[in-house]
């Protein structure tokens, strides 16, 4: 089972209209576990975007359902 994290970025120059891109992890099995995955995810993204860092306004991480992904009439 996997767990799919989503990753929004707000910039300043177009607020209405985020960057969004999903991650992809092993599911952890307790909530300290869960905890940290979502933690080192946050801190990767922010390490990622790091250059662009004056043109960022939010980033928003959260972990969302596998059926986001899965396209309808897919299972």
């Amino acid at each position: 089972m996997n767990a799919i994290y989503k990753i929004m970025i707000d910039t300043v120059e177009s607020p209405q209209h985020p960057i969004i891109y999903f991650r992809k992890c092993r599911k952890c099995k307790t909530a300290k576990g869960a905890d940290r995955q979502h933690d080192r995810m946050v801190n990767e993204a922010v390490e990622a975007w790091r250059p662009f860092s004056q043109q960022i306004r939010r980033y928003t991480v959260s972990r969302v359902p596998v059926d986001v992904l899965t396209p309808v009439g897919r299972a």
